[in-house]
């Protein structure tokens, strides 16, 4: 282009694809913007359901939220929280990793073991706590039954406070192995056959190729599956619900159940629930931000 010359005026014109893309997606952040500004909000006022408030708001500015920070109870329910996602995500992707790579390798009869593993997932949370709960019964359940017959011990699994996080752990691991299953299969689909092939030619075998070509060509599904499972492990309610209500003395009082204790589950302490639900919110985005942030840096590399 000669100096001096301008570039001809080209009028801005937006795709058609957004144009027609526009309507859904301006509803979509309403539907998802709305709740989470409405929450911010009902979190700085004063609004007790059981104080006759339900249509009065009063505006008391930071107190639910400096209130929420020193509440050992709403802290307690954090710990809990994060000791039972921990408990849960390592084992299921520990278990999930090794039937994966079983599975892969599995040519007769696939379908029903792959069927097998994903049947779970068909299974409700509130469903999948009352089996929980009928067969962990430490009177009637079927698995101390079977131990007694056995002359062995029958511990209390729901009612010992030491015992009935990592046991609502497994429970979790039951019910939701299947989706690290799904997602890791895909991802071994996806290795270049040459990759391996040229591995074994030099002398790679078990170990050596799972460490230096599988586990690396499976690290973003791992993550993946991480970041799926750790947030949706965070945000546990119904299992904890049904198989112990919280209990015993308050050990698997996870923060969706304090939240909701605090709100409409018993007390109707709107505000003070609003505060603690987005201050828990804001963790989960913190955790999520991290897993993201990994994401990320391993693709770079």
């Amino acid at each position: 282009m000669a100096a001096g010359r301008s570039r001809p005026y080209r009028p801005f014109r937006p795709s058609v694809p957004l144009l027609l893309a526009t309507p859904a997606l301006a509803l979509l952040a309403a539907l998802a913007l709305y709740p989470i500004a409405f929450g911010l909000w009902a979190g700085f006022h004063q609004w007790n359901w059981a104080l006759g408030q339900a249509e009065a708001w009063t505006f008391n500015g930071l107190r639910n939220y400096v209130a929420v920070f020193q509440d050992r109870r709403f802290l307690h329910s954090i710990v809990v929280t994060l000791y039972f996602a921990v408990l849960a995500v390592t084992m299921e992707l520990a278990i999930g990793l090794s039937l994966a790579l079983l599975l892969s390798n599995v040519q007769r009869g696939a379908w029903f073991f792959r069927s097998a593993v994903i049947f779970p997932l068909m299974v409700s949370d509130i469903v999948a706590g009352v089996i929980a709960s009928v067969l962990l019964d430490p009177t009637l359940g079927p698995i101390n039954a079977f131990l007694g017959s056995l002359g062995l011990p029958r511990p209390n699994w729901i009612g010992d406070p030491q015992l009935v996080v990592p046991v609502l752990a497994a429970v979790d691991t039951w019910w939701q192995t299947g989706n690290i299953i799904l997602i890791l299969l895909a991802g071994l689909a996806g290795i270049p056959q040459e990759r391996v092939e040229m591995a074994s030619l030099d002398g790679a075998r078990g170990w050596t190729m799972f460490r230096h070509i599988t586990l690396p060509a499976l690290m973003p599904f791992i993550l993946v599956a991480m970041v799926f499972r750790t947030i949706d492990a965070l945000r546990v309610f119904a299992l904890a619900w049904s198989i112990t209500k919280g209990g015993p003395a308050r050990a698997t009082e996870v923060a969706q159940l304090y939240v909701f204790q605090q709100g409409i589950g018993r007390f109707f302490n709107m505000g003070y629930a609003s505060a603690a639900a987005s201050v828990f919110a804001m963790l989960i985005g913190l955790i999520a931000g991290v897993y993201l942030w990994a994401m990320a840096r391993s693709r770079d590399r």
